[in-house]
């Protein structure tokens, strides 16, 4: 094969080679604007929601009773914040609507409603993979009755329960918890409960 042959051999070689880079070039422009767009939405997330919310569940419980001596329903929205995988800690609202029956000395009976409200601080700490204790202080705004006299006032009554659950994770962020506390400042004179133990179910997110 003469010398001319092997440039013209080269030159068509070269030419391929030359088409097909341009073809990349014109499909990378694509790809480059999707990965930006990419790029872009992941910025935004990281703009919109710092790496400190991905610890952070909102959540609570709800729940009523009707007994003989009245009834009540409550509601206690909470935030979370998990410091480890292990401890967390957190501060919430509590709102209650109660009517309760009394009776005065001299027999009178009354039935009395109430709006009663609170903050709740607590902390949880996990014992094993779905086992929890929890310690809470929860101060309660409501309406003591006085027997005596009739009257009722208004007064700041402190809780505080120590106790422990159940967790049972839903999905990676969502769980629903069961636990009993008990209220080592119960006082069956003044506290709203009748008994020092409170029964919860709730929910995080």
């Amino acid at each position: 094969m003469s010398f001319k042959n092997w440039v013209l051999i080269v030159i068509i070689c070269l030419s391929n080679v030359v088409f097909a880079q341009r073809k990349l070039e014109q499909i990378d422009p694509e790809k480059k604007d999707e990965q930006q767009k990419q790029g872009a939405e992941k910025a935004a997330n990281r703009t919109t929601k710092p790496d400190w919310m991905d610890k952070v569940s909102f959540g609570g419980n709800i729940g009523g009773n009707i007994a003989s001596w009245g009834s009540f329903f409550v509601a206690q929205p909470m935030a979370l914040y998990r410091f480890t995988d292990m401890t967390m800690a957190g501060v919430g609202g509590t709102y209650m609507y109660s009517s309760r029956n009394y009776q005065t000395t001299l027999g009178q009976k009354l039935t009395l409603s109430d709006n009663i409200y609170g903050l709740n601080i607590f902390a949880r700490q996990l014992l094993f993979e779905t086992v929890f204790a929890h310690v809470e202080y929860n101060p309660l705004n409501f309406s003591i009755f006085n027997s005596t006299t009739g009257d009722s006032r208004r007064n700041w009554v402190n809780a505080f329960y120590l106790g422990g659950g159940v967790n049972q994770s839903v999905s990676d962020r969502s769980s629903i918890y069961i636990m009993i506390l008990y209220d080592l400042l119960h006082d069956p004179n003044r506290s709203f409960r009748q008994t020092p133990f409170d029964f919860r179910t709730g929910f995080f997110f």
